[in-house]
């Protein structure tokens, strides 16, 4: 509808005039809040890689190798982290023994790691769900 169309005659037309615009408004509204969730999601960082892993592994085994990468520097990075890798003898022996069991579990049973990893994700989704409800209410 041309702006320029529109002829306002009596305050009744004014009244109507007004409250057409402002379902326009909201209607607006609606959608630019979409859009603004649609983008928050599809640039979250999880998203992002998620979409990048998509694109540059067309076959199963590039994903099993970015996979099990993945994996190694989570578990290296954890066990520097619980058990302090280069702080002491029992340290070293604690990181060591752990590290050998984690090596095996994902060589033997891979698919128990990713299940474990699903596990968790969905956990985490769970608990965020939960936060924002108790937020909202």
């Amino acid at each position: 509808m041309n702006q320029s169309a529109v002829i306002i005659q009596n305050d009744t037309d004014l009244h109507h005039r007004i409250m057409k615009l402002n379902y326009l408004k909201e209607e607006q509204e609606l959608v630019i809040k979409r859009n603004v969730k649609e983008l928050v999601y599809s640039i979250h960082p999880s998203m992002l890689f998620k979409n990048i892993l998509n694109k540059f592994t067309g076959n199963q085994e590039t994903k099993e190798d970015i996979k099990s990468i993945g994996i190694n520097l989570g578990k290296d990075f954890l066990i520097s982290k619980l058990f302090g890798k280069s702080g002491s003898v029992k340290g070293f022996i604690t990181s060591l023994l752990v590290t050998k069991a984690t090596d095996y579990f994902m060589k033997k049973h891979p698919d128990l790691i990713s299940n474990g990893i699903h596990k968790v994700e969905n956990y985490i989704k769970s608990m965020k769900e939960k936060s924002v409800e108790n937020n909202s209410n």
